[in-house]
């Protein structure tokens, strides 16, 4: 629940030209270690319980024993791995402790007793466990870098990018792991910190990370230290998983008891709830963008006094810069290599992608999967061509997930003005299903033309075959991605691809 009347809101406020100067908040020192040699349990097991008292308690004999890898899956356990034992939907790990005995395990990290084989580190949660037994086998990593959280439902990965490059292009070294680099949005705890030990022995000083609300649940960046946590928004997305709206925002919040600075968009009510709940040095950013001026080729808008152009094109790319270009001057950088940074800021993948095949007309690919994500790609196309353009909206759902969400977007999608449904990643789902229940949110008396076509291809090939100049096509839902899951089978699919390749088939028949 919001805090009551009257809660004191800590919010820091800059001059134009100042930086974060919060007590406490340094770029850390390195450590010497280059390498991670083994551990004994005896040590790793102190380690722990000294950062989180009582969190492990052993049962069996650890001495003598050498960790020497960790894991949370079975299959990868040899002689001196330490198992974690984790309960998930469909498997429960504790069911292969046995089998991490015979081949090797030195111990296992487990909510109950399975085997007197080995030593079991038992804990109340095994998530939790997992870790911050993790970060401390691999040094505590992000106590030698500057780690920075973004977090919300859109914006993520368009956000971390950017501040990876505004600190590469200021001199400095950095990373960035999220959608774009890994099969998960943020990873497990034990590959989470091991990416994290790999970036800070490699040189790299920053490091922006992703994270979701479902890591945040399941515990996997516990035992992290976040320089800077950064919210963007929520809107309605992974409620198959969290239920409630409540919930969803809950995890969310979780990230801010990790972190040092948040830095928070207040333009959105979540944002503003939760800039009143954290009890952190907070900067409060209204990234509406309201003096933008938006191109197709590219935006300007103002910031810390100074005009700035970028070249990416839509409201919401403005909003993430503004977003990133502060957790930059809090990372060190000054005002004008931030703003030489943004200059030159090269294309997200899939994130409001321009497809250029000499056609007439406009055709963007962007990752937006959620009704508010629709609503806002649609917003941005149309306040990029002229008044009589039309704006096409090529879009699916994906299967196995939310299915709440999909009347919304069909909704949603009826301030284009040619909707054509289609499949997105159906997964195991039946395709139509699936647009029956966008087609649920859809009022067929709307100005809109809807179409229906299962098949994206022949889908995005419809919107290009009838776009002429001045129309703007947007292939909403899969952005980067460059594969459909049909199934449980992965097939290769990359909308910019199959866009350009209808681009061409029409100007060959002399019709571009």
């Amino acid at each position: 629940m919001p805090p009551a009347a009257g809660s004191p809101r800590r919010s820091l406020v800059r001059s134009p030209t100042s930086h974060c100067s919060i007590s406490g908040f340094r770029p850390p020192q390195r450590s010497a270690v280059t390498e991670m040699a083994a551990t004994t349990l005896t040590d790793l097991v102190a380690d722990v319980n000294q950062r989180v008292p009582g969190l492990l308690t052993p049962h069996g004999d650890l001495e003598g024993r050498l960790v020497q890898a960790i894991s949370d899956d079975s299959r990868r356990v040899e002689e001196g791995t330490l198992f974690f034992a984790i309960r998930g939907e469909v498997v429960d790990g504790h069911d292969y402790i046995e089998a991490v005995a015979d081949a090797g395990g030195v111990a296992v990290v487990a909510e109950d007793v399975r085997t007197e084989r080995i030593p079991t580190l038992l804990a109340e949660s095994s998530r939790v466990a997992t870790a911050h037994t993790s970060a401390a086998f691999h040094g505590h990593p992000s106590a030698e870098i500057q780690v920075v959280a973004v977090t919300g439902t859109n914006g993520k990965t368009s956000i971390v990018n950017l501040i990876e490059h505004l600190v590469r292009h200021a001199g400095r070294t950095a990373e960035s792991f999220g959608t774009l680099t890994g099969t998960l949005t943020t990873a497990a705890a034990p590959r989470f910190q091991e990416r994290l030990r790999s970036a800070a022995d490699s040189g790299v000083t920053v490091v922006a990370a992703e994270v979701s609300s479902h890591a945040l649940d399941q515990h996997r960046v516990d035992g992290t230290t976040f320089a800077i946590g950064i919210f963007t928004n929520l809107t309605q997305d992974h409620l198959d998983y969290h239920a409630t709206m409540e919930a969803y925002f809950q995890a969310k919040a979780r990230l801010f008891s990790m972190c040092e600075v948040a830095i928070i968009d207040v333009s959105n009510e979540w944002g503003r709830r939760l800039a009143d709940l954290v009890d952190i040095p907070t900067i409060e950013v209204d990234a509406t963008a309201e003096t933008a001026d938006l191109r197709p080729n590219g935006s300007s808008f103002d910031w810390q006094g100074q005009r700035v152009s970028i070249p990416l094109g839509g409201r919401f790319n403005v909003s993430n810069a503004i977003l990133a270009a502060e957790a930059a001057l809090c990372l060190g950088l000054e005002v004008d290599d931030v703003v030489a940074g943004l200059v030159a800021v090269p294309q997200i993948p899939g994130r409001f992608e321009w497809v250029a095949a000499g056609q007439s007309f406009g055709i963007v690919v962007d990752y937006s999967h959620t009704p508010a994500g629709l609503e806002a790609a649609i917003a941005t196309a149309r306040e990029l061509i002229p008044e009589d353009g039309r704006v096409f909206v090529v879009f699916g759902a994906g299967g196995d997930r939310d299915p709440g969400k999909r009347p919304m977007m069909g909704a949603a999608s009826l301030s284009a003005d040619v909707v054509i449904v289609t499949s997105d990643n159906p997964r195991t789902e039946d395709p139509g299903t699936i647009i029956d229940h966008i087609f649920q949110g859809i009022d067929m008396s709307a100005d809109a033309t809807i179409v229906r076509e299962v098949d994206r291809r022949a889908a995005i090939g419809m919107a290009i075959a009838d776009a002429r100049e001045g129309d703007i096509v947007v292939i909403a839902g899969k952005g980067h991605e460059q594969y459909q899951i049909i199934g449980e089978t992965r097939h290769e699919f990359d909308d910019r691809l199959v866009a350009r390749s209808a681009v061409n088939t029409i100007a060959e028949a002399g019709r571009a």
